[in-house]
């Protein structure tokens, strides 16, 4: 990894297209939630269990994941791509990756667990 990482993650806060560090994890638990609920009712296994499990149930989960993500984290990416461009005249492709996966992927997989649980529960009541 880049050694400006860091610093650049910080820089973001407060520069331009600073919203997206609301708007874009903010998608990724409205899909979370979304997921969650359809796991809720077709009473599959926890996200991050069927992640460690069989690679057919892990390949299926994978691309159900992706299918929700996939707008939000190319759109994450594109933004980063282009507060870089603003703010420094370059683009690193290997951050915008980190920073989408960042907004993205973390706050959706920490929310759909949860979400499938509060769903069965509120179901079973």
């Amino acid at each position: 990894m880049e050694p400006e990482i860091g610093t650049n993650l910080v820089e973001r806060l407060n520069g331009p297209f600073s919203l997206r560090l609301l708007l874009q994890p903010t998608m990724a638990l409205l899909f979370a939630i979304r997921d969650g609920r359809k796991d809720a009712a077709t009473d599959s296994a926890p996200y991050l269990t069927a992640l460690m499990g069989e690679k057919g149930e892990r390949r299926q989960t994978l691309a159900s994941a992706w299918a929700s993500l996939s707008k939000v984290m190319v759109m994450a990416f594109v933004l980063d791509c282009a507060f870089q461009f603003a703010t420094g005249g370059s683009v690193r492709l290997v951050e915008a990756v980190l920073m989408s996966g960042f907004l993205c992927a973390v706050p959706y997989t920490l929310m759909r667990g949860p979400a499938a649980r509060l769903a069965k529960r509120k179901s079973s009541h």
